[in-house]
């Protein structure tokens, strides 16, 4: 059996902690709070076993005194007890056929130093006996198709399926299962509590999910993640085995970060670095919990086979309001509704009163008409899903509802296209899933938003997995240039000049030519013309100190080196100048690297000049970038007009741009151990190309 090891867990001991064939109950007495919620593993196929030193019998069943009495291998033992008696069964459990154990308990990491030993002690049981575990402090987990509640979470009783959801916060998993029972057609596969993450985290669920025959797509409530490189490796296995993400990052500023580290002992970091690493990698975003259900909901239950880009989607309101509201809702979803010229004239005719196509208002007549519609519809060219919005619910109306969805669930098999169902607002009525069956070719949607943003998953997932490499190039390291300059002001130390310049000419990042002259060199002519910008070159602040001079003749040249020298022995700083040609520019870019991310080093792009406090625009990219993440980004700023060409002006060199940022990539890679921040501010446009002036490169303290 494999041990734990830097933070990773045993595969086998982990499915056998989710799949178990034998369980262990230990602590729990039909007194405790927490029965009722474990009270349905009972009705599992899994043998359940209970332990307690006291009690006779525990929810009918009788009691071992010890985990050790139990006479058969134990694939999941839950404890419900205190941290200094979970700890105590844990070292117990090594030494036994255990494979692995969840922990309720606080008390561990989330209190600093006062739960440091539980915690060590804890992660050396387990090491020891190759176990896993979940928490501690966690809520447990639930498998709604076994009904496996090894949890202190209510049950929320939503329908068995094939959601698969992992939380930080362990209170999470009980509204994601009420948000999931409130949504006709949405069912759940595992709730799983992570909570202080001891030895198994986030990217050990996602191993395990990825070829989980039980789960068809994944919901991630994030505070921090702990391994970045293998998280982001498990996630792209999920993607490629067809199961999308979903994620809602908590803590998405100073006081809930704080929070989250108060209450778990997760890592909460800059929701910025989350946000962009996530979406690079194919992991979808959400902003609540119901919005993480309804972007699962779609994919869910449409059969995979199924799946395509819906980038053109057809709507058919059963009122001119639904319509109306469901063209603004996909609007502001970033969704398509082409106006279906193909269709016009047919519905002029059909339809009375009636212009508009898409979405279709079908109010007095659509009962009259259905057949001929859903057909229509269901078979245009021009549409690559079609939702049909109607007040679906239960009621004296349902057979005649009963009826018109039957047509949609016949035109939906006949053209195999995507076909939601959505209520106006809320749920689909129950009688619907009886309807359109099991063989996933409808979906049934939570009001006009949730449906329009399960369909904006399915087809962000199957252009993701289209263009997502499969595997992230590994670049080799680099060391730290021996010298740096120390910063009077803050303690800081920065790379000189020359040293930067040449690290970005390594690579491949265009630099303007420079000439340094440290103190006491004689004044050489530049191989370059003139005029010249002259300044100290390792200052970090150097206009602070008008330790710049700009537009500066051959023959001024001595002269400005020695004003620019005399700055320098003024402030007590280093007197080395850097010399330049003056650059003509139409436009300025930032661009740079963060290597303060808790998930690893980022590139981040911007307009320059006053541009970056006027628009309070940056975008960025995990590094390294390939070609395809550096036009992603680029395109994020289409927007703005400016990079791209605005009134009649050139765009401003996109293929040596997306060159540049691939090169910063690269950069930020290989100098990750050491390169604290790097910023080019301006890399200037210029009629022939883009061109680093400048740059300032903050190193790391210590080795």
């Amino acid at each position: 059996m494999t041990l734990v090891s830097d933070g990773g867990a045993s595969v086998n001991s982990l499915a056998r902690l989710l799949n178990p064939k034998t369980i262990a109950i230990v602590g729990l007495s039909d007194k405790s709070p927490v029965a009722q919620f474990v009270a349905p593993t009972l009705e599992s196929d899994a043998e359940v076993y209970f332990v307690h030193p006291t009690a006779q019998t525990v929810l009918g069943a009788p009691v071992y005194q010890s985990i050790s009495q139990i006479p058969v291998p134990v694939d999941a033992v839950l404890s419900v007890m205190s941290a200094e008696r979970t700890v105590a069964l844990a070292e117990e459990c090594a030494a036994l056929d255990c494979g692995g154990i969840v922990v309720y308990a606080a008390g561990f990491s989330e209190l600093g130093a006062e739960g440091a030993d539980y915690q060590a002690r804890l992660v050396d049981a387990v090491n020891r006996g190759g176990m896993a575990v979940i928490g501690p402090n966690s809520l447990g987990y639930i498998s709604m198709p076994r009904s496996l509640h090894l949890t202190a979470s209510a049950d929320y009783h939503p329908a068995a399926g094939s959601v698969s959801v992992v939380s930080h916060s362990g209170a999470m998993i009980g509204g994601i299962a009420i948000a999931a029972r409130q949504r006709t057609g949405v069912g759940i596969s595992r709730l799983i509590s992570a909570g202080n993450e001891a030895t198994i985290d986030m990217a050990d669920y996602l191993d395990f999910l990825a070829t989980d025959p039980d789960t068809s797509a994944i919901g991630l409530v994030v505070e921090g993640i702990r391994r970045p490189a293998e998280f982001f490796r498990a996630a792209r296995r999920c993607i490629a085995a067809g199961k999308p993400i979903v994620a809602l990052k908590l803590a998405r500023n100073s006081r809930t970060q704080q929070m989250a580290a108060s209450h778990t002992g997760a890592l909460a970091g800059n929701a910025w670095a989350y946000d962009v690493s996530f979406r690079q990698v194919g992991i979808q975003l959400a902003y609540d919990l119901e919005e993480l259900v309804d972007r699962l909901a779609v994919v869910s239950q449409l059969d995979p086979g199924r799946w395509t880009g819906v980038e053109r989607i057809g709507v058919v309101a059963g009122t001119g309001g639904f319509a109306s509201l469901a063209f603004d809702v996909a609007e502001a979803e970033g969704l398509v509704l082409p106006p279906l010229d193909s269709l016009a004239e047919w519905v002029a005719a059909t339809i009375p009163g009636i212009t508009v196509p898409n979405p279709l208002d079908t109010t007095g007549f659509g009962a009259t008409f259905w057949t001929d519609i859903v057909d229509r519809y269901g078979g245009c060219d021009e549409l690559d899903a079609v939702v049909f919005v109607n007040m679906w619910g239960d009621s004296d109306d349902t057979p005649m509802y009963r009826r018109l969805i039957e047509d949609v669930a016949v035109a939906a098999r006949r053209y195999g296209k995507p076909v939601a169902i959505a209520a106006g607002a809320g749920a689909v009525g129950a009688f619907a899933k009886e309807v359109i069956g099991d063989d996933g070719v409808v979906a049934l949607g939570y009001g006009i938003r949730g449906t329009l943003r399960g369909l904006h998953t399915l087809n962000t997932f199957v252009h993701d997995r289209e263009s997502l490499s499969s595997a992230i190039d590994v670049v080799a390291p680099i060391p730290r240039p021996s010298t740096h300059v120390t910063d009077a002001a803050n303690g800081s130390r920065f790379l000189p000049f020359g040293e930067v310049m040449a690290l970005l000419e390594r690579f491949g990042i265009p630099t303007a030519p420079y000439l340094v002259l440290g103190d006491g060199d004689d004044v050489a002519s530049p191989s370059f013309a003139g005029p010249y910008a002259v300044k100290l070159a390792d200052v970090a602040h150097r206009t602070e100190l008008g330790a710049v001079a700009l537009n500066v003749a051959p023959s001024e040249l001595p002269s400005a080196v020695a004003q620019m020298r005399d700055i320098a022995a003024a402030h007590g700083v280093a007197p080395t100048v850097a010399v330049q040609p003056m650059t003509v520019s139409r436009g300025e870019l930032l661009i740079g690297i963060d290597g303060r991310s808790e998930l690893g080093p980022m590139v981040m792009l911007g307009l320059g000049g006053v541009f970056v406090e006027v628009l309070q625009r940056i975008g960025g990219r995990p590094a390294p970038l390939t070609r395809a993440d550096a036009e992603s980004l680029i395109e994020e700023f289409r927007d703005v007009h400016l990079l791209h060409g605005f009134r009649g002006s050139e765009p401003w060199h996109l293929d040596q741009l997306a060159d540049t940022l691939v090169g910063f990539g690269q950069l930020a890679a290989a100098g990750h151990e050491w390169i604290e921040s790097l910023d080019v501010n301006p890399l200037l446009v210029t009629a022939d190309g883009l061109v680093a002036v400048d740059a300032l490169c903050i190193v790391r303290d210590g080795d």
